[in-house]
């Protein structure tokens, strides 16, 4: 049986830490719950990951 170490969905390409107290993971901490909940946090995750897997997405500009 293999065992597999969980990645940090926030931050790409770091492995869990179990910064949280009483977290197991990634799957019940409260840090990445509170961030899926949140549609800004999430939208900001997206950015951070695409950038870290080298790839953008243009940003709309702000009309005047």
């Amino acid at each position: 049986m293999a065992y597999v170490d969980a990645r940090c969905p926030l931050r790409p390409g770091d492995m869990c830490s179990l910064c949280v107290p009483g977290a197991t993971g990634p799957a019940d901490c409260p840090t990445v719950a509170e961030v899926m909940r949140d549609p800004v946090l999430r939208e900001r995750l997206a950015e951070l990951r695409r950038e870290a897997a080298g790839t953008t997405k243009a940003r709309p500009v702000a009309s005047r």
